[in-house]
């Protein structure tokens, strides 16, 4: 019997957990954390729907914590087994987790001090003693390379661009009486994006599992570099700050190239910028040791040529150093974490530049729903950071070039090279809008079978 489990990213975005199941052998593909609604994260609290000393191994599509970010509960709730991941996902994914423990450890201290928890005592949902033993589980594997995880269940990664690293798995399940195939797309890339390889074409599959982010949507044709010049401009004649939340990983090292790019073709001034993420710190050190995954010339990271350091570019590591930014003035950049304001020092950020008309305020990523990013994509007044009423006064502005992710038409480009067309298709990893977006298209256009799973929903794969 051959069955998959949709335990996160089913009429959601966020949570990916896939369970697949080949007779007795089970292998988890991401064990991602829910982020936004709190019906949402309050599952991150829940009990698993299974042993998790039971599951034989752990396969990752990339580093997001909402594809790995419950690692550490699952292991300290008995999972001993390897993780699977590509080798740039293996160093993103420890920092990654690293950080996340940080940052919850010292959410849950603030809000302890402050008496701003619901519940007696404010608790992490991991610390790092728990992120740093689901560290020690993680495999490198090489995009291409067949791998057995168990009796009956092989997996390769293929190039999903999206970010460094950043992978499709394709599994193929045999149980003794048939072989099936299944393809997990992980976060299907853009195609010309900067920083980012091209999506490799997907492989043939009896089963697909594909995301839908943008799956009802597409991406603006505005170039981003020409968005971003803009702004750079706006922020000189203004003479202030430019805050931007960005994922870590990806979004940051991108801003940084496309700033300094700018500048060195004389379209903009040279600007100051200031990176307050201790992960992004570490993340743009690991582009930099990964010139093969991603497009940004060699002679480009070394020296004084590096595009993504240089005398402008200023990492903020430690507290200390990030509150100093609260009287810088400008013009200046600043990049902060978390890119979803989920939480980190973008809220803190917020809470001190959102009342002033003079900030611009640039939303540069997807904003789940539930989210403090959504609220203010969404054009809310009045927003609460750690339970204090702040009127939004800056300048918002959002850039959807930017995106790591294809939109529908940009997926539907992606799967042309199908000569077969799977038995099924899985839509998943969506707002539900989204994901019946990238359904009707996927039915209309190419006549696919596709389902959009919800969340717990178990399908055997005949």
């Amino acid at each position: 019997m051959i069955t998959v489990a949709f335990l996160g990213a089913a009429g959601t975005v966020t949570g990916s957990k896939y369970l697949v199941t080949v007779n007795e052998q089970r292998v988890l593909v991401d064990c991602g954390m829910f982020q936004g609604a709190k019906a949402l994260r309050q599952r991150n609290w829940e009990p698993l729907p299974f042993t998790p000393g039971e599951i034989d191994a752990v396969i990752l599509t990339h580093c997001h914590i909402d594809h790995v970010g419950y690692l550490p509960r699952m292991v300290k709730a008995g999972f001993e087994g390897p993780v699977y991941c590509t080798p740039p996902t293996v160093e993103l994914s420890s920092i990654a987790l690293l950080d996340t423990a940080h940052l919850q450890m010292e959410d849950a201290e603030y809000r302890n001090k402050k008496k701003l928890s619901s519940h007696p005592v404010a608790l992490p949902l991991f610390t790092d003693v728990d992120a740093e033993a689901a560290i020690r589980l993680l495999r490198s594997v090489e995009y291409d390379n067949w791998f057995e995880v168990a009796p009956g269940i092989r997996f390769r990664f293929h190039d999903a661009g999206h970010l460094l690293g950043a992978a499709g798995v394709e599994l193929i399940l045999n149980d003794g009486t048939k072989e099936r195939t299944i393809y997990f797309s992980g976060d299907v890339g853009r195609y010309g994006n900067p920083l980012t390889t091209n999506p490799s074409q997907p492989p043939e599959t009896d089963y697909l599992v594909c995301e839908s982010t943008y799956g009802g949507k597409m991406h603006p044709p505005e170039d981003p570099a020409f968005e971003i010049m803009n702004l750079v401009k706006e922020t000189f004649e203004r003479k202030t700050v430019l805050l931007i939340p960005a994922f870590a990983v990806g979004r940051t090292q991108q801003l940084i190239y496309l700033i300094n790019d700018l500048a060195r073709n004389n379209l903009v001034p040279t600007i100051e910028i200031h990176v307050d993420s201790p992960m992004a710190i570490e993340a743009t050190d690991i582009y930099s040791k990964y010139k093969s995954y991603h497009v940004i010339p060699s002679r480009n990271l070394e020296g004084a040529n590096n595009m993504l350091k240089g005398p402008n570019v200023f990492f903020h590591k430690d507290k200390n150093s990030s509150q100093t930014l609260n009287r810088l003035r400008g013009p200046a950049v600043i990049i902060s974490a978390s890119g979803m304001l989920a939480g980190g020092r973008i809220l803190h950020h917020l809470l001190n530049r959102l009342i002033d008309p003079n900030v611009i305020v640039a939303l540069v990523g997807f904003m789940a729903e539930g989210t403090l990013g959504r609220k203010l994509l969404d054009g809310e007044k009045e927003i609460y950071i750690h339970k204090t009423l702040v009127p939004v006064r800056s300048k918002m502005v959002t850039i959807q070039s930017l995106s790591g992710h294809a939109d529908y038409y940009e997926i539907l480009h992606w799967l042309e090279g199908y000569k077969m067309k799977p038995r099924k298709v899985f839509v998943t990893h969506g707002e539900i809008t989204q994901s019946e977006g990238m359904a009707k298209h996927l039915k209309e256009e190419k006549g696919w079978d596709c389902v959009i799973p919800s969340l717990d929903n178990v399908f055997s794969l005949e």
